[in-house]
């Protein structure tokens, strides 16, 4: 068996990506395999990191996506989070605990 590797571009429209750093966040789950740098994410998600465009590091969006992972974990998914809060603290460098975004974190 040979292995080969093909290079090869894609179009995608605005609003289906965002680019931080050197990874692609998409909603677009096949291309996950093209490249170790491109993340899947829901359609939500996406939408928040695009209102934060300009403004993210990885290290931003790997804490927010941690953070997010363990709000729902500790909160068996009951709450509906306002991740564009959460980011907002992030990326203002201000750190809470768990509970803190569990109890002022939540979309009314």
């Amino acid at each position: 068996m040979t292995k080969k590797i093909f290079r090869f571009s894609i179009t995608l429209d605005d609003n289906e990506f965002i680019e931080v750093e050197d990874h692609l966040f998409t909603t677009h789950e096949i291309l996950k395999r093209e490249d170790h740098n491109v993340v899947v994410l829901g359609e939500n998600a996406l939408h928040t990191l695009k209102e934060f465009k300009g403004k993210l590091t990885m290290k931003a969006v790997h804490e927010w996506l941690l953070l997010s992972h363990a709000i729902d974990q500790s909160c068996s998914y009951r709450i509906n989070r306002d991740d564009h809060k959460i980011l907002e603290e992030i990326l203002a460098g201000r750190t809470h605990h768990i509970s803190w975004y569990v109890e002022n974190c939540q979309k009314h």
